[in-house]
């Protein structure tokens, strides 16, 4: 096939006397013409996105919040470990989200299990990762076991941490809770939701335990997202408000994933910080840069 690249093109010529156009070529002329076009085809390939260097390890990433939150992260060209509970069915769940293909090179995948203590960060050298992501909570879906919300989104939170803080002290954990969390019993309507087994309660007592961990921090606490679909911000845009101020709202999993990523792509603004998060109709879009510099740091170990 290459040999084609060689020859003469050919020309063509016109005969006044018959009125005809003559196309003079050579058959190498068309395996040319085969040959350019199996090289246009093959240009449309996506390419493969080869990794930053940093790695950012997601628990819970095979859920609705956190494939989104490992789409947003690739896109930031970081290298991303995706736990979850079954291997196959965390790489199918991350497959529908993402493009593989492309972002092959990004991802990897390991088993991890909210109800055991384990040794999951033995296999990444400390100073290559650059966030711990934390996305697990009760779904729900049973909701006549009520202690779901303290086996899962308090117990299961604490192992994290302490997996975290046993392997690198230093290493940013994002934890992502609920709006109400502050005031679990009289912040209404969030605190409806502690009817399923006081979850806003449990979820509460994971950002305590974080915060006097000393591990750095970003707690993140979404407003509604069972409503907001993905095209919700075309419309919604998203806020950052200082904690205990906001008690109702929606937003969007998609752009929880989208300031989860901002977080850790500016830890200079987000670290040790508490920030509620809804989306405005109609509003005007912020730079979530500048909306994190309006929130305060927390000083105090609560």
């Amino acid at each position: 096939m290459t040999r084609a690249c060689f020859v003469e093109i050919g020309y063509s010529s016109y005969k006044p006397c018959c009125g005809k156009k003559h196309i003079l070529f050579t058959s190498y002329f068309i395996r040319f013409q085969r040959f350019c076009c199996s090289n246009v085809q093959l240009s449309t390939r996506k390419p493969i996105i080869s990794a930053s260097g940093e790695t950012v390890v997601v628990f819970g990433g095979s859920g609705r919040l956190g494939r989104r939150v490992v789409g947003e992260l690739v896109k930031q060209n970081y290298r991303v470990a995706v736990g979850g509970r079954n291997l196959e069915r965390t790489k199918r769940a991350v497959q529908e989200r993402i493009d593989t293909t492309q972002y092959s090179n990004l991802l990897e995948y390991f088993e991890w299990n909210v109800n055991e203590q384990g040794r999951w960060f033995e296999r990444w050298s400390s100073d290559t990762v650059k966030a711990v992501v934390a996305v697990i909570g009760a779904s729900g879906k049973s909701l006549l076991d009520v202690t779901q919300p303290y086996k899962i989104d308090y117990l299961g939170n604490r192992r994290l941490i302490d997996a975290t803080r046993a392997w690198n002290p230093n290493c940013p954990f994002i934890l992502v809770t609920s709006l109400g969390t502050g005031k679990p019993f009289t912040g209404f309507p969030a605190a409806l939701l502690n009817l399923y087994g006081g979850i806003l309660y449990w979820k509460g007592q994971s950002e305590k335990y974080l915060i006097q961990s000393g591990l750095p921090f970003t707690i993140i606490r979404p407003g509604g997202l069972e409503r907001a679909k993905d095209d919700f911000g075309f419309d919604h845009k998203i806020r950052l408000y200082p904690p205990n101020t906001q008690f109702s709202g929606s937003v969007s999993r998609l752009q929880i994933a989208q300031v989860i990523a901002d977080a850790i792509a500016t830890p200079e603004l987000s670290l040790d910080k508490i920030v509620e998060v809804t989306a405005l109709f109609g509003a005007k879009e912020i730079p979530l840069h500048e909306q994190w510099k309006r929130i305060s740091v927390v000083t105090k170990r609560q």
